[in-house]
């Protein structure tokens, strides 16, 4: 008789896009079985299910834990109970920190840190500026194993800023050599010079102002900038939290073409639209913005003709003081990891969305991407045994008093969700019960690309 440390039956478990009733077995941390739900399994544990989905452990490509330099904000403990509690399972950190990650000395200070912290598992991003192109550091940093680049087209938050489209190309032409993908913010810096005077003259602190600061111009005239550059350079690209149905266009034409681009969408900005934020006010403004109704519908469009093709949560907190103030001072980002899966699962219980559609785009090809898979982003045998239950029937209150995350706030508070999360394992191990961590920090494992 086949035995497992544990056995999980009962569920329905996401296994190559379809839900299966299986019963998966856990030995050593890894996916040892997956048979069939009438088949004896001896195993030591047992997690009887009644009819939950077991998904794959969400692999996020895009969190800012803000340290080492903003700890006030979110620290890397806080920040990975998050994760844990949202079925997040795999984390890769954005490096835009004080300092940013521009180095081998910075990337090995924070490899320190989250070793001692991070209560999931981890990979990380190098930081491109002018600092650092030419100067070898960037193919230091992959060598010593960050997953992935990243860089600032526009100001956001952080001490990142590449506005200058010659070093920008070289920037690019240095991480394809690398062989590894680049994550840009995409908006045209000269463009929000110009519409941030306009919004202060013409909206004074009326919310208004913030999003006629930043005009859907902005991230289309960046994104045709960037496809050019790919053009010419083969740097594998990803658009990072892309707002528009015209860029999202602009992206499927350029991989009609062969272009290695990507584009990547936030459960935020498929979930509000400019309307909602501006009732809820400066606590739920990010960059991009979010834009109109039809432009909210034509991404969920876009993402059922598989022209969206990774999400990630962009979870990037602010102490509540910096979002109280007007709307063109207001920090730009939110906690997101807490509830980007279940609105997901709300998306699902209404219709616009599949669970197959959640393990690809939030688990498997972020995984791929960043050189993780298959031991991240799927439940194949031989896999880490990261998997998140839930329950796509349950209705809840979202509570952003209750967050794991240090931030107390959210433009999904108050409001109720259908499909709630049960239970998160990593490596066969409970790590948070209905959206309670309970897994330590020190738990989480470095990754780096296989």
């Amino acid at each position: 008789m086949s035995s497992a440390d544990l056995s999980v039956s009962g569920g329905r478990i996401l296994l190559n896009g379809e839900l299966r009733s299986l019963t998966l077995g856990i030995t050593d941390g890894t996916v040892s079985h997956l048979v069939e739900d009438d088949t004896d399994l001896a195993a030591e544990e047992t997690l009887a299910l009644d009819g939950e989905v077991v998904l794959p452990g969400l692999v996020d490509g895009h969190v800012h834990f803000r340290e080492p330099g903003y700890t006030e904000k979110e620290g890397i403990e806080s920040g990975t109970a998050a994760a844990a509690a949202g079925g997040v399972t795999t984390i890769v950190e954005m490096p835009n920190t004080i300092p940013p990650v521009l180095d081998t000395e910075r990337l090995e200070e924070k490899e320190k840190l989250f070793a001692e912290k991070s209560r999931i598992d981890f990979a990380l991003f190098g930081a491109i500026t002018d600092e650092n192109v030419g100067t070898g550091d960037i193919s230091a940093l992959a060598e010593a194993g960050v997953t992935a680049f990243k860089t600032f087209m526009a100001t956001s938050f952080g001490p990142l800023l590449m506005d200058d489209k010659g070093e920008l190309f070289e920037a690019f032409e240095e991480v394809a050599a690398t062989g590894l993908p680049l994550y840009i913010h995409a908006e045209d810096e000269e463009y929000l010079d110009l519409f941030r005077e306009r919004a202060r003259d013409e909206h004074g602190t009326d919310i208004a102002a913030f999003f006629s600061s930043r005009p859907p111009i902005a991230e289309t005239t960046a994104v045709s900038d960037v496809l050019d550059i790919v053009d010419e350079t083969g740097t594998e690209t990803v658009i990072a939290h892309t707002t528009t149905a015209k860029a999202l266009d602009r992206v499927a034409t350029a991989r009609e073409d062969g272009l290695p681009v990507h584009a990547e969408v936030t459960p935020y900005h498929l979930v509000f639209d400019e309307a909602a934020l501006r009732q809820i006010g400066t606590r739920g403004l990010g960059t991009p913005p979010a834009r109109d109704a039809a432009n909210r519908e034509a991404l969920w469009e876009r993402l059922r003709a598989d022209e969206v093709h990774l999400v990630g949560s962009d979870h990037a907190p602010h102490l509540l003081e910096e979002k109280n103030r007007a709307p063109l001072e207001a920090a730009p980002g939110m906690p997101q990891l807490e509830t980007a899966l279940p609105s997901l699962l709300d998306a699902v219980a209404s219709g616009k969305l599949t669970f197959g559609e959640i393990g690809k785009l939030y688990a498997e090809r972020p995984a791929r991407l960043h050189g993780l898979y298959p031991r991240k982003g799927s439940l194949q045998i031989g896999a880490d045994a990261d998997f998140v239950v839930v329950r796509p029937d349950e209705k809840w209150s979202v509570d952003a008093d209750a967050f794991e995350s240090s931030g107390s706030y959210s433009p999904f508070d108050g409001k109720t969700l259908r499909g709630n999360i049960y239970r998160t394992y990593q490596r066969g191990k409970l790590i948070a019960e209905e959206m309670n961590t309970l897994v330590q920090p020190g738990q989480g494992r470095q990754l780096t690309p296989e």
